[in-house]
């Protein structure tokens, strides 16, 4: 049986978080599809193209990532039209898990095929999240050990065009 899981997220930047995450995911699926929203809301900094080619650059090493894609829809509605019937989500702290459990409830009613699998992260990364290495880098700290090198060459260009304020 062919396992086809999709792995959403803003990925505003990718950072080591995730790709503990994707890379773990790619042990346990044939087949990964990343899918990074058009999340408005979060304010990326990074378009939705920039963080695209980010995350397939830093990806190319793990052939079961086949496909990564924007959406800007309900991520049960892309996980149909996908045909992928679970999704991949890192976890954190308890804090997620609880904001989790109600998301898959909600995916589950939309879309009743869809089921979540959580991922913990690996404690080495449970700490990092996009939001901290951008205050962290907005106020010159290093960002290095939080992300990788393709994310930290593209974050501090950004930086150095002033995209963040």
């Amino acid at each position: 049986m062919n396992k086809t899981a999709i792995y959403p997220g803003t990925f505003d930047p990718i950072t080591y978080g995730h790709l503990d995450i994707i890379t773990r995911a790619t042990k346990i699926f044939d087949s990964i599809t990343i899918a990074i929203s058009n999340n408005f809301t979060k304010k990326p900094i990074f378009n939705l193209k920039e963080r695209i080619e980010l995350t397939r650059k830093v990806t190319l090493h793990l052939k079961n990532v086949k496909k990564i894609l924007g959406f800007n829809d309900l991520l049960a509605n892309l996980a149909k039209k996908e045909k992928a019937n679970i999704l991949i989500r890192g976890v954190r702290t308890i804090f997620d898990f609880d904001y989790e459990i109600k998301l898959a409830a909600i995916n589950k009613q939309i879309y009743p095929d869809l089921d979540s699998i959580f991922l913990l992260s690996s404690k080495e990364v449970s700490f990092i999240s996009s939001s901290f290495v951008k205050e962290i880098a907005k106020y010159k700290g290093d960002i290095k050990p939080y992300l990788p090198k393709e994310a930290h060459s593209a974050l501090l260009r950004k930086l150095n065009n002033d995209s963040i304020k």
